[in-house]
């Protein structure tokens, strides 16, 4: 063409035919992108206010490379991506970046496993938008695990699915289309977990073989059903031993610590019965000068986790002893039996433990109380003659 173009626009001369250029700096770089325009002066006039509209948008720094060239090799030099390369590999590793901020230390910990021992390797190389929901059934059909276990292993995988979804990275997630249940042999679905509680004699037998600061944790354990994490993340301000009672408001989990379990009545005020109370007594002779309430003897330093304890402390205890061999968490379910079985209030029980209300209570003790009930002679608190 013979007249003189817009700065920045030029006339790119192929074979047969002819393109519009658009020029531009961008970062320092000097950028030439081709439109598939014929240099008409229509065509001429669009790609001029295409530039300037570029231009503007690059001074006020609002400037997105895919979004106008996504098919340019220049999207990959300033670290953009389009919708249609982005894989699954580069969705998590960007959410994983940002797990430190967004979620406790032991959830980062249980996220970063799934996805470096699991997801990546199975999705990492496929685009985020030819990821299908038969590809992800097939994988989890491949799984030779527990259904639970799957599923906690597919939580970051969704939560990166729905970020992309919402980025418009892709339309819909595949995990929407998927129902565990019907993927998920029926066998995979059946828990291995059963409630196996102590009996009086067997903790009097296993606390006979703790010496010391570990069997001052386990007593205290049995007679106030707290959990592991709770336990060894326990400090003495937060020990109120004249009144009896202690405040539960933080555990310990992978060595850092966090506020209680989450969903649920987490902080609790716990009351204190004797053999709780004469544990906390005889430790405080170990560590009442401290910070933590019950030490790891072997370094007189706070237990680190739930499975440094479970077995320096707990699993040699019980081998000694010869006992069917049950995890500490049993010590927990033991108390509430324990409770159940002397006919406690169903809702004080659920509020020592931590538990909202006793939905919890009723759906894993239940068959506890029946036989409680059957065993025990009820007598009604009121007469109710009156009303013959």
């Amino acid at each position: 063409m013979s007249s003189k173009l817009p700065v920045g626009i030029s006339i790119r001369q192929n074979n047969r035919t002819e393109s519009i250029q658009v020029a531009f700096s961008y970062r320092g770089v000097q950028c030439r992108e081709t439109l598939r325009l014929k240099p008409n002066k229509a065509n001429i006039k669009y790609a001029e206010s295409l530039r300037s509209e570029i231009v503007s948008k690059i001074n006020r720094g609002l400037f997105k490379y895919s979004e106008y060239f996504p098919e340019s090799p220049k999207c990959k030099l300033f670290g953009e991506h389009t919708r249609e390369n982005i894989t699954v590999a580069e969705l998590l590793n960007e959410y994983t970046a940002d797990l430190s901020r967004t979620v406790e230390p032991s959830t980062e910990l249980r996220y970063r496993r799934s996805i470096e021992g699991q997801l990546l390797p199975e999705f990492g190389d496929i685009l985020a938008t030819e990821l299908t929901p038969k590809r992800i059934r097939q994988w989890i059909k491949s799984k030779d695990c527990k259904r639970k276990t799957i599923a906690n292993h597919l939580i970051p995988l969704v939560k990166v699915l729905r970020l992309a979804v919402v980025d418009g990275i892709i339309a819909k997630s595949p995990m929407d289309s998927i129902s565990l249940d019907d993927v998920v042999h029926k066998e995979a679905r059946r828990s291995d977990y059963k409630i196996d509680p102590f009996t009086p004699t067997e903790i009097e037998i296993l606390l006979k073989a703790m010496e010391g600061q570990v069997h001052n944790a386990y007593k205290f354990a049995f007679f106030t059903g707290v959990r592991t994490s709770e336990l060894i993340g326990l400090t003495w301000n937060k020990v109120d031993l004249p009144r009896g009672k202690v405040l539960i408001d933080q555990a310990k989990v992978e060595r850092q610590m966090k506020g209680t379990k989450t969903g649920e009545k987490g902080e609790r005020e716990i009351v204190l019965f004797p053999p709780a109370l004469q544990a906390l007594t005889d430790q405080l002779t170990y560590t009442g000068e401290g910070e933590y309430v019950f030490h790891n003897p072997r370094t007189n330093q706070s237990w680190d986790d739930d499975q440094q304890i479970r077995k320096r402390a707990w699993m040699p205890a019980i081998k000694s002893t010869r006992l069917r061999y049950r995890n500490p968490y049993q010590t927990r379910h033991t108390f509430a039996c324990l409770m159940i079985a002397r006919n406690e209030n169903l809702f004080w029980i659920a509020s020592q433990m931590g538990h909202q209300g006793i939905e919890m209570i009723n759906r894993h003790y239940g068959k506890f109380i029946e036989e409680a009930g059957a065993q025990s002679s009820y007598e009604p608190n009121h007469d109710w003659r009156e009303f013959c």
